[in-house]
């Protein structure tokens, strides 16, 4: 008997390298999918409603820090040239009940700051084109309208559509955020045309909504 199990020992020694790779054999192009599959897939976040892939996550993050760098700078060097100065700061932001318009046809590009909003309690509703704007300032009484400067539909979306809102209403506070060039290069122009103010820093603008209840 002790021969016979040294034979089987040794059949079996030698069976599994040729059933792994029997099985290697059969499962190769599933297991290269699935590689395939796992390297490619990207993980997503919920932000106010908005699904981002880790990348555009991370870098709506670093454009954000930057800008709180930018503004912290200014207000060091600000403070650096002046005379000295108190300063009081709310540890908590107060509660709002406004209801707030956005209009941009890259919603995502937005979350945190509309989660921002969303926390303080404001309610936003998003809109991707003028025209879905235009219907949704008629079907409710909104306090305050947000727009991008570009869309495929105009390089001066943003413009076009606070035109139209002043129509409509001419003293709902109109904010512009966009890139830098355009906070640059056509604020007179938006202004003109009845913009409350235009900023490329979302910094600046969550400071300067009225969000205040009463405001």
């Amino acid at each position: 008997m002790e021969p016979l199990a040294k034979v089987l020992s040794a059949l079996a020694s030698l069976a599994w390298p040729a059933i792994f790779a029997v099985v290697i054999f059969i499962f190769f192009e599933p297991l290269k999918k699935l590689i395939e599959s796992a390297r490619g897939r990207k993980f997503t976040i919920k932000v106010a409603g908005n699904e981002l892939t880790m990348e555009e996550a991370s870098e709506i993050q670093r454009q954000t820090l930057t800008d709180i760098q930018s503004k912290l700078a200014e207000l060091e060097k600000q403070l650096s040239t002046s005379a000295p100065r108190t300063f009081l700061l709310e540890s908590t932001p107060s509660r709002s009940s406004k209801r707030i318009l956005w209009v941009d046809d890259r919603p995502k590009n937005n979350s945190y700051l509309v989660a921002s909003l969303e926390e303080r309690g404001a309610k936003v509703d998003v809109a991707v084109n003028t025209e879905e704007g235009i219907e949704k300032f008629k079907a409710l009484p909104y306090d305050i309208v947000l727009s991008d400067m570009g869309r495929p539909e105009s390089d001066k979306a943003g413009i076009d559509l606070v035109k139209r809102i002043r129509q409509l209403n001419p003293r709902v506070p109109f904010f512009i955020f966009c890139d830098g060039w355009a906070a640059r290069n056509l604020r007179e122009e938006a202004l003109a045309a009845g913009v409350t103010e235009i900023t490329s820093s979302g910094t600046t603008l969550l400071s300067q909504l009225p969000l205040a209840n009463g405001s």
